[in-house]
C-alpha cells in the first residue's frame, strides 16, 4: 500500500497503515448449512462537514473526502469464510479481514462481532485522492488460491508488486464471475460494537458464495 495513504484512527491519529483449515466453530452445522453462507455485515462512515460529524451507512458506491473515516463489521451466523480486500487508487492491495489468514484457525467463530479495524480503530482518508475499492467475499469453503496470491503480494518487492496486485484482482474478478449464487434479500439487523451510535447492519444469506463490491470516490 502506498505509504501514508491511510491512517488507522484510535480516537486519535496514529501512524499505522491499513492492516494486511477447518471451518470456524459454531457447533455442528447441518448438511444444508455447510453449503450456505450466512453472516451480518455493516459498513459505516463518519462524515465531517465543518464542526458537524454524521455517521452514515455505506451500502453502495459513494463519494467521500479527505478526513472522512470508515469502519466495517462482520459477524458469522453459520460457519463460512469472509474476506474483505481493499484495492487503492495507486494499485495497492490489502487484506483487511481476516486480520491475518492465520486467524481462520485461531480467533474465528460464529456469534462473535469482528470490527474492521479492531476495537476503536477507524480507517481515515488522507490527502491522497482517487478511487478506493472494497471487495467483500464470503464462501462456504476457504479460497486457498486467492489466499496464496495475497501472500505473494504481501511478500513481493516493490518492483514485483504491480504484477502481484494484478494477479489478486484477476482472481477476485474471476471468482465473482464464476460464483453468481442466489442471494436472499438481507434484513436489517442492529449491530452495536464500539460505535458512537448504533449501527444498522444487514443479514446476508447465499448458497455457497457471496460477493459485493463497494467503490468510494475519494475527492
Amino acid at each position: 500500500m502506498h505509504p501514508g495513504r491511510w491512517v488507522v484512527v484510535f480516537w486519535a491519529v496514529l501512524g499505522v497503515s491499513l492492516l494486511h483449515p477447518g471451518l470456524p466453530g459454531a457447533g455442528r452445522a447441518s448438511a444444508q448449512d455447510a453449503d450456505q453462507v450466512n453472516f451480518l455485515w455493516a459498513f459505516e462512515a463518519l462524515v465531517s462537514a465543518g464542526k458537524v460529524t454524521r455517521q452514515v451507512p455505506i451500502r453502495e458506491d459513494t463519494q467521500l473526502k479527505t478526513g472522512d473515516q470508515l469502519k466495517m463489521f462482520v459477524e458469522l451466523r453459520t460457519p463460512c469464510f469472509v474476506y474483505v480486500i481493499h484495492h487503492g487508487a495507486q494499485g495497492e492491495v490489502q487484506l483487511l479481514f481476516p486480520y491475518t489468514l492465520q486467524q481462520f484457525s485461531a480467533d474465528y467463530r460464529a456469534a462473535k462481532l469482528y470490527e474492521i479495524p479492531p476495537a476503536d480503530g477507524w480507517f481515515r482518508l488522507n490527502e491522497h485522492v482517487g478511487r478506493e475499492t472494497f471487495y467483500l467475499l464470503a464462501s462456504a469453503q476457504r479460497l486457498l488460491d486467492l489466499e496464496k496470491l495475497l501472500d505473494t503480494y504481501a511478500a513481493a518487492q516493490p518492483a514485483e508488486q504491480p504484477q502481484a496486485a494484478g494477479n489478486v484482482l484477476t482472481a477476485l474478478r474471476r471468482l465473482i464471475r464464476q460464483h453468481r449464487s442466489s442471494v436472499q434479500p438481507g434484513r436489517p439487523v442492529p449491530i452495536a460494537g464500539n460505535m458512537r451510535q448504533g449501527v444498522e447492519g444487514v443479514e446476508i444469506t447465499a448458497a455457497n458464495f457471496y460477493s459485493k463490491t463497494f467503490t468510494i470516490e475519494h475527492r
